[in-house]
């Protein structure tokens, strides 16, 4: 089980990676706020996926508190992570730095294709990541440059 921002489902869609995602994770729990951001424009095919649920967080009060320095999106994700006890998927390095000193556990897009590397569900990511970068979705040269390495694709 993973809790999801929007951003990572909406580039693992474009890069044709979304079901990695639904392999690796059987449910894919998302607060209503991302939820009112996937759709906008994703809505037929989010409501199809496997797996997604749309889950309340609790806690309105830390929210609002995290709303106040990132998107209500991943404000709620990040709620809804510490609530349930389940790794963050998130690619906003604002949100990520917030998630990480709260003690959540987070994992990002390049992440899940290391996951599905790592358990057989691909041979190679190198053709996800030329996607991701297609779709324009930005990625620091070096650090797909290590990244690859670290997956022996270097």
């Amino acid at each position: 089980m993973i809790v999801s921002n929007t951003s990572p489902l909406i580039v693992l869609k474009k890069a044709r990676a979304i079901m990695l995602l639904t392999e690796l994770f059987k449910e894919i729990l998302i607060p209503s706020a991302v939820w009112s951001e996937l759709k906008v424009r994703e809505e037929e095919f989010f409501k199809r996926l496997e797996g997604l649920r749309i889950t309340e967080v609790g806690d309105r009060r830390l929210v609002n508190a995290l709303a106040l320095t990132v998107d209500l999106g991943e404000a709620e994700a990040i709620a809804l992570s510490l609530e349930t006890d389940v790794p963050l998927l998130i690619d906003d390095l604002k949100g990520r730095r917030i998630a990480r000193r709260m003690g959540v556990r987070i994992i990002g897009s390049l992440g899940v294709l290391a996951l599905a590397k790592r358990n057989g569900l691909v041979d190679c990511v190198k053709p996800y990541i030329d996607r991701f970068l297609a779709e324009g979705y930005y990625l620091d040269k070096r650090l797909v440059e290590e990244f690859l390495k670290a997956l022996d694709e270097a």
